[in-house]
């Protein structure tokens, strides 16, 4: 399913399944919709390594896509919480390509 995911995401198909556990969940609250009540959604997050050689694919899924280093991650999002804490976890991995 997270394979699939990120399939859909970003256009590409080929990943590297670096830990079969869950890496990381973040839970955030969804507004309220006209057809639907406020409610909490969950992300569970697995780490996947995608080849830079790859085209990313905008989809109805994504906003825009585009290859960068984690160290400039903290000025393009807004999210900043929850994603420098993927960032922090993965960061010191070891054999990570960064």
């Amino acid at each position: 399913m997270s394979l699939r995911e990120a399939e859909e995401e970003t256009g590409l198909t080929k990943f590297k399944i670096l830990s079969p556990f869950v890496f990381d969940i973040d839970i955030h609250p969804i507004p309220a919709r006209k057809d639907f009540p406020e409610h909490l959604h969950y992300d569970v997050r697995f780490l996947l390594q995608a080849s830079e050689r790859e085209v990313l694919t905008i989809s109805d899924e994504s906003n825009d896509l585009k290859w960068f280093p984690l160290t400039d991650l903290a000025v393009l999002t807004e999210n900043a919480s929850s994603i420098m804490r993927m960032v922090g976890k993965t960061i010191n991995l070891p054999g990570l390509r960064q």
